[in-house]
Parts: structure tokens; C-alpha cells; sequence
């Protein structure tokens, strides 16, 4: 009985047990709040036709459950495609009687299965004879599945890294507190970011490099994926500052959010209203989206790339304030104390 309760007074053990009890919960409560009536958001798909605005067929899709704009020429409309405007590009040739459909390989797999079953529908429900043969183009496919998951890999799997790697450093900083200052030790955890920051980018860009066929050039992988590491660091660093001994518990309860906002399955844009702009505050979804426009089209980052510098510098000096406060506190308990 001793054992039980010596185990018991330790803060840990109630750590542990909230973690078995609230991890599962919250992955439940969010993704099946988050997906609820994914399939009803269709409206959310923007589906660019290529013609007139008083064609025929362009006014039999006004009925589409999607929204529909027209394009001036299929050129236009594959550029709207990569600048994530469109979702689809759908172009119909009476001559040939051919029906084709763009979709993008850095789309959403849940919105391209979707709008290519709606392609298909089109196609047969065009009157005439011969029929009109449906054709459906991924635009910067990639044909080996392993390149198709490193979007996720680089961006989703590097979140989990830092976050295991800051509970120990927390540990490490919590043995070490009664011997050394907050920014001595605070300081010392930036060397040790220091150091993860020249090694881990470095060292995933190019085993990935090396095990699949990437033709992004490597200076501007390994650049997004240095910006993808240290805002990771910063936000995972950020919880243990503000959160102290349940901050590894907060750290957790962000991947539910960040994985169903990442936009790889389903579109942000078709989950439910809360959710649908909660990726831009968060990492994991700005890398993968940035991976993927880098891996597969080899396209601008730009948006990406600011979301991540402002959440890093905010939480960088977020971290900074909340150790000062809490430095602050700690001088004036003592002062109480010696008085």
C-alpha cells in the first residue's frame, strides 16, 4: 500500500491517466464533429467550365450541388487549378465528343473522388450520338505511392519528433532547476534546438532524396522543411511554457486538429464551420500543403511559408514572456519569503 500511494502522490501517474482517458476522447469528440456533414458542404468545391457563361452546358450545371464559375480557355483554367481557385477544371468538346475533367494530385483525395464520380455522371447524362466518352487528367500525378505520402511525412511526423523531444528536455530542465537559472537552462534548450535544426532537416531531405525520385531542387525542400522543424520546436516549446507538467497533454490534443485540418483527405473547406480555418494557426497543416505544392508541382509556398514565420516568431516570443513573467514571480516569493 505504501508503493500505491507513494506512486499515486506523483504527479505523473495523474498525467498518465489523463492521457488514457482524454487522448482517445478528444480524437472522437473532434474528428466526428470536424467530418459531420462533410458530404452536405459540396457547395465548397469550385468547379471551373471552360466556355460561355450563356452555353447550354454551362447552364445545366448552375444545378450542381458545386459552385461553378467559367473559364475563358483551358489554359486559364489548369492555372486556376494550381493556385488552388478551382477544384476541377471541366471542358467539353462537341467535336470529338469528349467530355474531360483536371484534377490536381495536391487536391484533397476525398474532393477528387467526389468530383470525378460527378464527371462520370456528367458525361452520361449529355444527350446525343456518339456518346460523349469522359476523361479524367490528375494534373502533377505522381505515380509512386511513397512520394504521394511525403507530404505527410515531412510535415505530420516531424511535429510528433519535437514533441517527444521537448518531454525530455522538460525533464531535463526540472532536475537541473534548483542548480542552474530559467535562461541559463532556457538558453541551453536553444543550443540543443540549434543543433536539431542543422542535423534533422538536412538529414530528412536527403534520405528522401535518396529513396524517392524528387525533382523539387533540394535547396528549397530542405529550406521549407527547416521553417516546418522550427516552428514545430517553437510551438511544442511554447505549451511547455504556458502549460508546465500538462503541457505534453496539450501538445497531443493538437494532432486530432492538425491531422483532420491538414487537407490531404478531406478539404478544409468542407469540414464543419470551426474548423475550417483553424489550420492557418497551426503547423502541421501549412507544411503539408506546402510539401505537397512542393513535391508534386514544384509551385509557390508563399502563403505557407508566412503562416509558418508568424506562428514560430509568435510563439518564440510568447515562450520569452512567459519565462520572465514566471522569473518575476519566482524573485518576488522570495522577497515575501526573506521579509
Amino acid at each position: 500500500m505504501k508503493a500505491w500511494k507513494d506512486v499515486w502522490s506523483m504527479t505523473q501517474t495523474k498525467v498518465g491517466l489523463v492521457f488514457a482517458i482524454v487522448v482517445p476522447l478528444l480524437f472522437l469528440v473532434v474528428w466526428m464533429t470536424g467530418y459531420e456533414g462533410t458530404s452536405e458542404r459540396l457547395d465548397q468545391l469550385n468547379v471551373g467550365v471552360v466556355g460561355e457563361v450563356n452555353d447550354p452546358f454551362v447552364k445545366s450545371l448552375k444545378e450542381a450541388p458545386f459552385t461553378v464559375q467559367t473559364l475563358a480557355t483551358e489554359a486559364k483554367g489548369l492555372e486556376a487549378l494550381d493556385a488552388n481557385e478551382v477544384d476541377l477544371v471541366l471542358q467539353k468538346d462537341d467535336a470529338s465528343r469528349q467530355l474531360t475533367a483536371h484534377v490536381s494530385q495536391t487536391n484533397a483525395e476525398f474532393a477528387n473522388a467526389i468530383l470525378e464520380r460527378a464527371t462520370e455522371t456528367i458525361g452520361k447524362q449529355l444527350n446525343g450520338e456518339p456518346a460523349f466518352t469522359t476523361s479524367i487528367v490528375t494534373e502533377h500525378a505522381v505515380s509512386d505511392f511513397a512520394l504521394s505520402m511525403l507530404p505527410l511525412v515531412l510535415g505530420f511526423v516531424i511535429y510528433i519528433a519535437t514533441m517527444t523531444m521537448g518531454i525530455q528536455f522538460n525533464l531535463v530542465s526540472t532536475i537541473l532547476s534548483k542548480r542552474h537559472s530559467i535562461w541559463s537552462l532556457f538558453w541551453s534548450r536553444q543550443l540543443l534546438h540549434g543543433i536539431v535544426l542543422l542535423v534533422v532537416p538536412l538529414l530528412l531531405v536527403s534520405v528522401a532524396h535518396v529513396l524517392t525520385d524528387i525533382t523539387t531542387p533540394f535547396i528549397k525542400l530542405w529550406a521549407f522543411e527547416l521553417l516546418v522543424v522550427a516552428t514545430c520546436i517553437a510551438v511544442t516549446q511554447m505549451n511547455f511554457a504556458i502549460f508546465g507538467p500538462i503541457a505534453p497533454l496539450v501538445n497531443v490534443a493538437l494532432i486530432p486538429f492538425q491531422l483532420m485540418t491538414a487537407g490531404n483527405i478531406v478539404p478544409a473547406k468542407m469540414l464543419a464551420p470551426f474548423y475550417q480555418s483553424l489550420g492557418t494557426f497551426l503547423p502541421v497543416p501549412n507544411a503539408v500543403s506546402g510539401f505537397s505544392r512542393l513535391l508534386f508541382m514544384n509551385g509557390s509556398v508563399g502563403p505557407q511559408v508566412l503562416h509558418l514565420s508568424l506562428l514560430c516568431v509568435s510563439s518564440f516570443m510568447l515562450t520569452f514572456l512567459f519565462l520572465y513573467w514566471k522569473e518575476v514571480r519566482v524573485k518576488s516569493n522570495r522577497l515575501v519569503e526573506n521579509s
